[in-house]
């Protein structure tokens, strides 16, 4: 994986959307320096406690009880973030930790300043999100992203509130990215690459964006089923419409870097930090130049850790298997497949956090071939 950059060190080559998260946060430091040179993740700050929530929609009032927590607890994911980067880019969503938008004021001022994290803001946000957003965005000089979510086909109130946006943040002075993101994109019938093309040919024109990512996640929320034990196949729609937006014959007018949701759903980053109890079921995952390979394990029961070994084997024998060498994540998957007993079997958190690492060395050795 000692490829070189084939863009500059300024534009990333790949945006995963990952949630900031202990899995994921140490998937990102485990990949090869060689990885983590072209990967610019957009991390999501969780919620707290409570409910499941939808990233891009506003809650009617506030669904954190404790506001000094909420603060507390935006304050421990920024300094793990930047723990993290090692001075590298990325963007930081807060979009579930906005309850009470007047506390983002002091934790963006300090848990950005001096930092390689790029704040996040969008059309929907409070005002006084936005305008925190760009304030610590001028301050540490690194810029800030405008995240737009795609629910439907973009049409012209959607580039106004956008322009309105880059109004009010115009006294930031500094870099702005346009981060489209179009959630789940799990089957062949959904009109992602319309959307995604009218959205860049409304919003495109409206600043000179530093980098425009399109981010779409395909990892099925459910298990697939009607397919053949052992392991089951879920298509990558979210890679086939990158391919469709660099190289189909509509192509847009500006360089459009990949995204994705990693080896998770697009509902992962959703989940409160302190949600309790877990499934007696969990994935093992891989994924492989056009889809997912998924193999349903037990979590619990005497016999779950022959089963998860046994999963694991189907992978590492798979024609598609890149081999031990390739990344931490093909390692541990060896690992676990040779293993015995519990010990090394991992839990749902460590499969999570494997496919991860696995995922975007993958990923960007795909971008890096394709440039």
């Amino acid at each position: 994986m000692t490829e070189p950059l084939s863009v500059p060190p300024s534009e990333p080559l790949y945006v995963p959307a990952l949630p900031a998260r202990p899995s994921a946060l140490a998937a990102y430091d485990r990949l090869a320096p060689g990885v983590r040179a072209g990967v610019a993740p957009l991390w999501s700050v969780p919620p707290r406690t409570g409910g499941a929530r939808t990233l891009g929609r506003r809650p009617y009032r506030p669904l954190d009880p404790d506001p000094s927590a909420l603060a507390r607890h935006l304050r421990t994911a920024l300094r793990r973030l930047v723990g993290v980067q090692r001075g590298l880019p990325a963007w930081v969503d807060a979009f579930h930790a906005e309850d009470e938008p007047r506390h983002l004021v002091t934790e963006f001022r300090q848990g950005l300043a001096g930092t390689p994290l790029r704040p996040v803001t969008g059309f929907e946000r409070d005002v006084r999100q936005q305008t925190a957003s760009a304030e610590a965005a001028r301050a540490s000089g690194n810029g800030l992203g405008v995240r737009v979510f795609l629910h439907a086909l973009p049409d012209e109130p959607l580039r106004d509130e956008i322009r309105g946006l880059l109004a009010r943040i115009a006294f930031a002075g500094c870099p702005v990215d346009l981060l489209l993101d179009l959630g789940g994109v799990v089957d062949e019938h959904h009109p992602a690459e319309k959307w995604a093309l009218r959205a860049l040919a409304l919003l495109g024109p409206l600043h000179p964006w530093r980098t425009v990512a399109v981010l779409a996640g395909s990892f099925p929320r459910t298990f697939p089923e009607g397919y053949g034990a052992p392991l089951a196949e879920a298509q990558r729609f979210d890679w086939d419409l990158w391919h469709m937006l660099a190289d189909g014959p509509e192509r847009p007018g500006v360089r459009v870097t990949y995204g994705d949701y990693g080896a998770d759903h697009t509902g992962g980053v959703d989940r409160p930090s302190e949600a309790g109890g877990g499934s007696p079921w969990g994935i093992v995952r891989y994924t492989t130049d056009r889809t997912f390979l998924l193999g349903r394990v037990p979590t619990q029961g005497s016999g779950h850790a022959d089963a998860v070994r046994a999963l694991v084997r189907e992978i590492v024998h798979a024609e598609d298997f890149r081999g031990a060498g390739f990344s931490e994540g093909e390692r541990r998957l060896v690992g676990c497949a040779e293993g015995n007993g519990s010990r090394g079997a991992g839990t749902p958190a460590v499969w999570l956090g494997t496919g991860h690492i696995q995922h975007m060395a993958q990923v960007v050795r795909g971008l890096r071939r394709h440039s």
